[in-house]
Formats: structure tokens, C-alpha cells, sequence
């Protein structure tokens, strides 16, 4: 079942940041990136029990799955699946602090 992906402002902010950061450097990657997201969105939309669920004491966040953006294995997408949609609630660097983000 094809489900409808939806991102939610928070991740679509992440996706501008990490686009403008990486196009400082290397504006050829910053469009990979862009792409790279867009495949790993269609992936999801299609087979959305893939990549690994994590837990949060936040009850909101109940199902919370996790999956890399292929060829920029160091972005995370966070994504949370209903019965129609694909919700993508964040895309973050792995760097990051998950815990306090999500608490």
C-alpha cells in the first residue's frame, strides 16, 4: 500500500538547513542531498515498515521509525506511518542529541 508522505514543518525546516549548509561547500551535493531525500520519501511511501522503530517517552512520537538517507548515510530520516500517511516529523544529522530532541 502507497501511502501519502506528508512533512511536517519542522522536518521541511531541517531539509532547508542541511541544504543551504551542505550547498556552502559543495552546491553539487546539496542537489544530490535534495534527490537523495525525494528516493528515500518515494521508499517510505511505498514500504513504510523500513528502517529500524525507535522509543521516546513522548507518547506523540508511539511508532517513531528511523532510516539513513542512502548516500548520505550521516542524515536520518524520522518518520511516524498512520493508516493513509507517512508523516515525516524530522531529518536529522546523526551527530545530534535524539533523547533531548524528542523528549
Amino acid at each position: 500500500m502507497t501511502r501519502r508522505v506528508r512533512v511536517l514543518p519542522s522536518a521541511d525546516r531541517d531539509i532547508d538547513e542541511h541544504i543551504a549548509f551542505i550547498a556552502r561547500e559543495r552546491p553539487d551535493a546539496a542537489l544530490r542531498f535534495m534527490d537523495a531525500v525525494t528516493t528515500i520519501f518515494d521508499h517510505i511511501s511505498g514500504m513504510s515498515g523500513m528502517g529500524s522503530m525507535r522509543n521516546y517517552r513522548n507518547t506523540r512520537l508511539r511508532g517513531l521509525r528511523i532510516i539513513p538517507v542512502s548516500g548520505f548515510e550521516n542524515f536520518l530520516v524520522f518518520y511516524l506511518v498512520t493508516t493513509k500517511t507517512v508523516d515525516i516529523v524530522r531529518v536529522l544529522h546523526a551527530a545530534r542529541n535524539f533523547d533531548n530532541i524528542f523528549s
